[in-house]
């Protein structure tokens, strides 16, 4: 058999986990040797087996079963590839306990394109679902893809936006590929396998399990070049994420809320912990483009992403506003401001600051709420 099957059938029993098999490379050497392991070798006490893993080991050995499972996958249209195969993600190879191998739809992220993981908690507020939103639209406007977990909340909000603006994203999943979870995401689900991708490390018919998703969280992060954290409470898997992505060398920045409110505490901590702080959308764009860009010039690849310079270059020319414009966004927010309010901050009267708020509403910077103003995020 290719080394491919071997691996496949590795990762289709259940109950051999990373940690086993790592134990049997080590002992065998190769996937192909593993396969061959007598029942004696099995039993030695170096690798420490359970009865019932040798066992499996030794019953599951059906070279044609094998073969007819694997060309089912890929007729479902889900793909396979181990740590040592081609497609298998570089970003993932160097980091703690890597995937031995993953499953995926769709298509897989480009290797080559700046990818920005969006996380946050799952029961958000208004606030939250409007940034996770804005964040996704503007990055995939960009061309940069966004790596999420497809949950409930923040996860799959920011997913969902990145893909109806046009955009890539790619949802890391803690079950198989082929399941749904949760259910209440199906549209997502659907639009992913159509326009974006998904990534499991568990065979498809996985289901999902609490364990398996902090797990995950490894991949979103290394998957990405920045983590950003919308909203998370003090104890959160999105914290999770953050930690396991500055474990990694990834940058991370995070959304300030207000300090009374539970679910931005997470957040305001990682802000105290010197993380990047997003204080509008195009501000962050610019700050990527300038320091996540390579030195020399860079130009949409032949599948037509656009690279982080392009993004600079866009945002300069939208960016052109008058000083007055420009005095009267400095003392805005994304809380809303009644007028008299901005009238003490800016020192403009009525007459100056009305038609102001026109032609920044107009411009698409700013939100009018009843008498009250607020940036566009």
């Amino acid at each position: 058999m290719e080394e491919i099957l071997y691996a496949y059938w590795l990762s289709n029993l259940d109950g051999v986990g990373s940690a086993t098999v790592r134990t049997l490379l080590e002992y065998a050497g190769s996937l192909e040797d593993i396969w061959k392991l007598t029942p004696a070798e099995l039993n030695s006490g170096e690798l420490k087996l359970k009865t019932p893993v040798k066992q499996l080991i030794l019953s599951s050995r059906d070279e044609s079963a094998v073969k007819r499972s694997y060309d089912d996958m890929l007729r479902s249209g889900i793909i396979f590839c181990h740590s040592r195969h081609p497609l298998y993600p570089q970003r993932l190879r160097n980091i703690y306990d890597p995937p031995l191998w993953i499953y995926a739809k769709g298509r897989l992220p480009d290797p080559e394109a700046m990818s920005i993981a969006i996380v946050g908690a799952r029961n958000c507020s208004g606030y939250g679902r409007m940034m996770a939103e804005k964040l996704a639209q503007a990055l995939a406007r960009a061309g940069l893809p966004v790596i999420s977990g497809m949950a409930r909340g923040i996860d799959g909000i920011a997913q969902e936006a990145a893909l109806e603006a046009g955009g890539y994203s790619c949802g890391v999943l803690g079950c198989g590929v082929d399941i749904c979870y949760p259910e209440g995401n199906r549209k997502l689900y659907d639009m992913l396998c159509s326009s974006g991708g998904l990534i499991s490390e568990y065979h498809p018919g996985v289901a999902p399990q609490s364990g398996q998703f902090p797990l995950r969280n490894r991949i979103i992060s290394a998957l990405s070049d920045i983590v950003i954290v919308v909203e998370a409470r003090e104890r959160s898997g999105s914290l999770i994420t953050a930690d396991q992505a500055l474990e990694q060398g990834r940058d991370v920045y995070a959304l300030p809320g207000r300090i009374c409110d539970s679910l931005s505490q997470g957040c305001n901590r990682l802000i105290r912990q010197g993380a990047g702080v997003i204080t509008s959308v195009q501000d962050f764009l610019k700050e990527i483009a300038v320091y996540h860009a390579p030195e020399e010039d860079r130009h949409p690849s032949a599948d037509g992403c656009v690279r982080p310079q392009d993004v600079q270059l866009t945002l300069a020319a939208s960016g052109l506003l008058s000083a007055d414009e420009k005095k009267l966004l400095s003392v805005m927010d994304y809380y809303p401001k009644s007028v008299g309010v901005l009238q003490n901050g800016t020192g403009f009267d009525a007459v100056r600051l009305y038609p102001l708020l026109m032609q920044l509403s107009m411009k698409g910077y700013i939100l009018q709420q009843g008498s009250h103003y607020m940036l566009k995020p």
